[in-house]
């Protein structure tokens, strides 16, 4: 009986082992068929990946033709400054593809030479007018953030915290663009920089003329001593009042600045707009001696206005 039981037992196990011998080839032969779909899709992919053209890595190589030159290191100052995040020498690319590359290709493709004209002007003014508006915007918030940044600090010596956490309070309490100065201030003084190598790279990099003024206070305090709270929270009262001042000025002096850019850009905007619609109207100006002669002249007065407007305008304080 207990043979007849093994016999059994070994022929249901041997049953069982062929009828699931196929199924594991067939899955088998699924993993592989599988497995070999999935490289070469997957090489198909790497393929793909290095015949795409990455726009960023073809400026990069381009830029550096312009990476020696000394007009770099100050364009890499005035990007940092206006929280732009591009090398000098890839936004001087991008100026010159502006300025020298476009306006041809617009002539090629339209042969309107005062359009294209137009296009060269415009690729080489506005790129410098949005970097230096951006600068502006930036430096005016900063100094907006930077009376709360003094009072946050000074609560913070107030309540028995060093410098340095201070700072770091200021950089989790406040937006930017002060907490990422004060931030990259910091990582500074963590890689090794000390403290006044620190607030002076952030003082060149703000640009900020009341910036400057409370990196001077807090490295004289260090040298001479005394209530570093108290300090900051008189420099933050300064920095208010010169705000709210500089304020109450930009206001009053909104009509004058209007007037001087409308003095400067509406006629040459007209100028350029009759070379487009309508040639013939304005072509006496350009072909004869005596026209050229008084558009010099225009031009020339043009400037002559717009400088003793933004001279009326500038109010140093």
């Amino acid at each position: 009986m207990e043979l007849l039981l093994t016999v059994l037992v070994g022929i249901t196990a041997g049953l069982l082992v062929m009828a699931v011998s196929p199924g594991v080839k067939q899955e088998e032969q699924v993993q592989e068929r599988l497995g070999s779909y999935l490289k070469s899709r997957d090489q198909l992919d790497d393929e793909k990946e290095r015949m795409r053209i990455n726009p960023r890595q073809v400026l990069e190589k381009i830029s550096r033709v312009f990476a020696s030159y000394s007009y770099t290191q100050k364009l890499q100052y005035d990007l940092l400054q206006a929280g732009i995040p591009l090398k000098g020498e890839e936004f001087l690319t991008l100026w010159g593809g502006l300025a020298f590359v476009l306006p041809p290709l617009i002539w090629l493709l339209t042969f309107n030479l005062p359009l294209a004209l137009l296009v060269l002007i415009l690729g080489a003014v506005i790129p410098k007018l949005y970097l230096q508006g951006r600068m502006e915007g930036r430096r005016h918030k900063l100094n907006q953030q930077l009376g709360d940044a003094l009072t946050v600090m000074a609560n913070a010596l107030r309540a028995g915290f060093s410098f340095q956490q201070a700072m770091d309070t200021v950089c989790r309490e406040l937006p930017p663009p002060i907490s990422e100065e004060f931030g990259i201030a910091l990582r500074e003084i963590h890689l090794g920089a000390n403290l006044e190598d620190a607030l002076l790279n952030m003082g060149t990099r703000a640009g900020s003329e009341d910036l400057d003024m409370v990196i001077s206070a807090v490295l004289i305090q260090r040298q001479a001593g005394g209530n570093l709270a108290q300090i900051l929270e008189n420099i933050a009262g300064t920095i208010r009042e010169r705000t709210r001042i500089k304020g109450e000025i930009k206001t009053l002096t909104a009509q004058g600045r209007i007037s001087g850019l409308v003095i400067g850009f509406l006629p040459v905007g007209l100028l350029f707009a009759l070379l487009i619609i309508n040639p013939g109207y304005i072509s006496t100006m350009l072909d004869t001696s005596l026209g050229c002669i008084l558009l010099g002249i225009a031009f020339g007065s043009e400037l002559l206005g717009a400088f003793i407007i933004s001279r009326i305008v500038k109010i140093d304080y």
